[in-house]
């Protein structure tokens, strides 16, 4: 396992355990306190930072510099969670962003409905026979 996974692991254990409701009442007009806060930075680009604050919301990254463009070009690679209360429902979404764009991940978010059966077979046809698509073009 690399130091990469090994942090993600830590990182996404810390933000998936159970968390408590926040007991406090706070002010809605007063700035919201940081009752915890870590920060890491490495020579070779890594780092892992997390805070919470205390309203119960929490957040925890971590990345890495790896290849990522189109040309083997150097970029970052994070992975992280972060939850949050609303209405003392919890809320986590956990999350990986590197070449593949942003992957978010939770229960609560939208999911498209899925492809048809027609269309995924004239995808299929169309892939298999490249040829006759480059024939209308001419």
């Amino acid at each position: 396992m690399c130091v990469f996974q090994a942090v993600l692991c830590c990182v996404l254990a810390a933000a998936l355990a159970a968390p408590q409701a926040p007991l406090l009442k706070l002010n809605p007009k007063e700035p919201i306190p940081i009752v915890a806060q870590s920060s890491v930075q490495n020579e070779d680009g890594s780092f892992q930072n997390s805070y919470e604050s205390a309203d119960g919301t929490k957040v925890d990254a971590a990345g890495l510099q790896k290849a990522v463009g189109p040309k083997g070009e150097a970029g970052t690679a994070i992975q992280g969670a972060y939850s949050f209360y609303i209405d003392n429902v919890l809320y986590t979404l956990t999350y990986v962003a590197d070449e593949n764009g942003f992957q978010p991940q939770a229960n609560y978010l939208p999911t498209p409905p899925p492809i048809p059966e027609k269309i995924l077979e004239a995808l299929a046809y169309n892939a298999a026979h490249p040829e006759e698509d480059n024939l209308k073009r001419k």
